[in-house]
């Protein structure tokens, strides 16, 4: 006995009310995603602020960490920056943890 459906027919059945315990949206999107064969998802507007967030926490919380070299001058009661360099690798260490943490926590 083969109870395979097609995607139509799914989505059809979810538009008319089939019960899950997931959100009709959810499903939808799922079946979307599984009929085009991209593998592609899209992070809600809520999971990119979250993100950012993070991200921008982490950053903060390395403070002067990240600075790789700083050039100053001065000028009379003034001092400027002229030049800052930031440590890239350092910077990328830090999304890609918050990025990997964030996935595996969204699971």
């Amino acid at each position: 006995m083969n109870n395979k459906i097609t995607i139509e027919e799914a989505i059809k059945q979810i538009n008319e009310g089939f019960s899950s315990i997931y959100s009709k949206d959810d499903v939808l999107h799922l079946l979307s995603v599984l009929e085009t064969g991209s593998g592609e998802f899209e992070l809600t507007e809520n999971q990119i602020r979250d993100l950012s967030a993070d991200i921008a926490n982490d950053l903060s919380d390395c403070g002067n960490d990240i600075i790789d070299d700083y050039e100053l001058s001065m000028s009379s009661r003034e001092v400027e920056l002229d030049r800052i360099d930031f440590d890239n690798s350092k910077i990328k260490d830090i999304v890609e943890d918050v990025i990997i943490n964030f996935f595996n926590s969204n699971k």
